[in-house]
């Protein structure tokens, strides 16, 4: 009776062994993924970084209150979709801080619309923050993507940026769709 207790005793502490040196190697495999992923994520903020310095630059040369930074649009079907930055100055009145309303509209394509067959709106979307506040007399440099329909026409779309519904400044945008 008693070889059937130190079996059981010896089974035990070998699964509490067993237990622990796998978590040891799962906490060691996640350490070295997680510093490997780390460079990865440093090297996408420094990109951030440096578009943020080349927006600020370019608005700083021009005498607009928005720019892009691109605005011609290749996009080919099968990508789907892009990323790409907008700048907005602050040249408002006195308040410190001034909420913008920022839209993003498609509203013609180079195609007759009833040759499409999906409407221009439904062809183009576009994922942004719709209210932007920026320091006064400061520059914000914002994301903003643009996804395609897999159904959007082969074709270019005229689309605009509106700050404050164009009241403020307006940029337009061509983007193209292509295979």
């Amino acid at each position: 009776m008693r070889s059937n207790k130190k079996a059981g005793l010896e089974i035990s502490i070998n699964a509490i062994v067993i237990l622990i040196l796998a978590i040891t190697v799962l906490g060691i495999g996640l350490a070295f993924i997680n510093g490997m992923f780390q460079d990865t994520f440093n090297k996408l903020d420094k990109v951030s970084e440096s578009i943020d310095k080349q927006m600020r630059e370019q608005m700083e040369d021009t005498p607009g209150r928005v720019i892009l930074q691109n605005d011609n649009i290749d996009i080919r079907k099968k990508d789907k979709e892009i990323k790409t930055y907008f700048a907005i100055r602050n040249e408002m009145g006195d308040d410190h801080l001034y909420p913008f309303d920022v839209e993003f509209v498609c509203t013609s394509s180079f195609e007759d619309e009833s040759d499409l067959q999906i409407s221009i709106e439904d062809s183009i979307t576009f994922k942004y923050l719709k209210e932007v506040t920026v320091e006064k007399d400061d520059i914000r440099v914002l994301p903003v993507e643009i996804k395609i329909d897999p159904n959007a026409a082969i074709t270019t779309y005229e689309c605009s940026l509106l700050i404050d519904e164009g009241e403020y400044d307006s940029k337009d945008i061509f983007i193209t769709i292509t295979r």
